[in-house]
């Protein structure tokens, strides 16, 4: 082991101007080329799948759909060519004679494109044997999903958790247990299948068996240092941002009397940051390549290349790689402080009301709201039997009232005098399932409504009931009607221009699809300062659901979003006041550690 880790060690040591060249290189062309075909072939498949947003209720139906499933490969196979590139790239490098950094980087380009080809053969030859090999532990998972929890609305099961919910778990933990065993030994026998069809010219069928045969009592050591090379990866972040943050405290105590400096200093402390994370992913790719270079020259028997010295006087060649890496860091640190620079106009929404002090989508939840601050306040809409537009969220009536019925299966008058607040505390035992008219009047212009339609099969008219109660209270004016598909939102415009529409999704698939909603409503694991700028740039609004920790208010109130969705309104509120009280050195020193989590 080692001698394994002396060579890799070395490998880095010889070529590591090689590697940082060809590591730019190949990302600007990953950047230029692979990003764009991404992004082309997640468009190309909303008419294959049928909906180009998933909502949380959606993704397992989506993922088991044939367009779903054709998604999930293509983005496997385009994120494992990717790296099969890189790495057959690397590889070329690690093998060669010490030359001259810049050359010996085309020449691996080059060669890397001779390989095309193969290389995309060997992806799809790695990929369908992984996939093929996972399926049974993903079929067991999707049948312990359909026994044990299909029956149960995806919101009640994050909120009682019931038994069937921990045996499932129990159920997905073994299957993942079996992917990453099964998987990971396959992982290992081919590890050294890229070397082998870049340095012996094997075949992508050849380069498996060769691989296969060459590990064959070598994997035991290869796995215990690829795991402590995936726990470095792992801790090292946390660490480096640790440091970072503990730095910059010190440097904005030390600024606070010379502001006049602090521009500047912000500029080379996000610039040494993002420095930091280029020399990590750098490490941790050029490291792998050269471990397994090094692995495939022991097993095989082939000898190293030859170490030569590096010319004493290289002159301004030698360090033009290290100096893009410093302009690219540079401008990528004044494109973050000039994103920290951005107003801070954030509405608040409060999620079903103040549903964290009344009982939710309730008159009481409204009017906490209200009193807590709320820009808007978020409903749920669904049509009884007789077609009342009440509030209620859930696709049956049983966490609240212990009834196995669908609010469409009830009349109104059957349920107006059932107590929708007992379950919350007994001080709400008067509460009664609101009315969307009751709401419009409660709000009363103090606040604006964020109506989320939830239609199911029996209730097809729910869209035109609402925009004509609206319409007919007046209450059009600054609502938003928001849904989790294409057509309810097309349908609601279609009726009243006036309204503002808002896609509820979990994630979104190619282009924003502008022309057919005013806001972006996602949530919170999705959201992104990338993600943010693309909506805007759409001309969209970007809502992001449902955010309950200060931190993470803080966090998303400084990438620019539109309107933070939460069920704490008065929190967010005491954080944009106290925000705006802040001097403009704390308010920066707030932005920068914000942004460094």
């Amino acid at each position: 082991m080692r001698t394994l880790i002396a060579s890799t060690l070395n490998i880095l040591h010889l070529h590591r101007r090689a590697l940082l060249t060809f590591y730019l290189f190949f990302s600007g062309l990953a950047l230029a080329i692979i990003t764009p075909s991404l992004t082309w072939a997640l468009a190309s498949l909303r008419p294959v799948t049928g909906d180009g947003a998933i909502s949380t209720g959606g993704i397992i139906e989506f993922l088991v759909s044939p367009g779903g499933i054709l998604w999930v490969v293509v983005s496997l196979n385009l994120a494992a060519l990717t790296f099969l590139l890189q790495q057959a790239g690397i590889t070329l490098i690690a093998a060669a004679p010490q030359h001259q950094p810049y050359r010996t980087a085309l020449r691996a380009l080059w060669g890397m494109t001779r390989s095309f080809l193969p290389l995309i053969k060997l992806t799809l030859l790695q990929v369908f044997t992984h996939l093929m090999i996972a399926l049974p532990f993903l079929a067991a998972t999707g049948l312990a999903w359909s026994w044990l929890l299909n029956l149960y609305d995806p919101y009640l099961l994050r909120i009682e958790k019931p038994p069937e919910l921990w045996w499932f778990i129990a159920c997905a933990a073994f299957s993942g247990l079996g992917i990453l065993l099964c998987n990971g030994f396959l992982y290992l026998r081919w590890i050294l299948a890229v070397p082998c069809l870049m340095l012996r010219s094997f075949s992508p069928t050849g380069a498996l068996h060769e691989s296969t045969r060459l590990t064959r009592g070598h994997k035991r050591y290869a796995s215990g240092l690829l795991i402590c090379g995936l726990i470095a990866i792992l801790l090292l972040p946390v660490l480096v941002t640790f440091a970072f943050d503990q730095i910059a405290a010190g440097i904005f105590a030390a600024l606070q009397a010379h502001k006049d400096m602090l521009a500047t200093v912000v500029l080379v402390f996000i610039a040494a940051y993002i420095l930091m994370g280029i020399a990590a992913t750098f490490l941790g790719a050029s490291v792998y390549g050269a471990f397994v270079v090094s692995l495939y020259q022991k097993t095989s028997g082939v000898v190293s290349a030859k170490r030569l010295t590096i010319p004493e006087h290289a002159g301004l060649k030698a360090w033009t790689a290290e100096l893009l890496v410093v302009v690219l860091a540079l401008s990528q640190a004044w494109l973050v402080v000039s994103a920290l620079e951005q107003r801070e106009d954030v509405r608040i929404t409060a999620h079903r009301g103040s549903s964290l002090k009344a009982p939710e989508n309730t008159l009481s939840s409204i009017e906490q709201a209200i009193n807590d601050g709320s820009d808007y306040i978020e409903i749920d809409v669904q049509l009884t039997a007789d077609g009342v537009p009440v509030l209620w969220h859930d696709a049956d009536m049983n966490r609240i009232f212990g009834l196995r019925k669908r609010i469409s299966d009830v009349r109104y008058q059957d349920m107006r005098d059932l107590d929708a607040g007992s379950w919350f505390n007994t001080g709400f035992a008067k509460e009664r399932i609101a009315t969307l008219a009751q709401a419009v009047k409660t709000a009363d212009g103090r606040a604006k409504l964020f109506i989320e339609l939830k239609p199911d099969r029996n209730t097809p008219h729910l869209t035109q009931t609402v925009v004509e109660l609206l319409q007919r209270m007046e209450a059009v004016d600054g609502t938003i009607v928001a849904a989790a598909d294409w057509l309810t939102l097309q349908e609601a415009k279609r009726r009243e221009p006036r309204l503002k529409t808002a896609l509820i999704a979990q994630f979104v698939m190619g282009p924003l699809w502008a022309d057919n909603y005013d806001i972006l409503a996602l949530r919170a694991n999705r959201v992104t300062p990338a993600t943010v700028a693309r909506a805007h740039r759409a001309e969209n609004e970007l809502h992001v659901w449902t955010v309950n920790h200060p931190d993470a208010m803080s966090r998303f109130i400084d990438m620019g979003v539109d309107n933070i969705i939460t069920d704490r309104p008065e929190v967010l509120a005491d954080i944009l006041q106290e925000r705006k009280n802040l001097s403009d050195t704390e308010l920066l020193a707030t932005k920068l550690h914000n942004w460094l989590r």
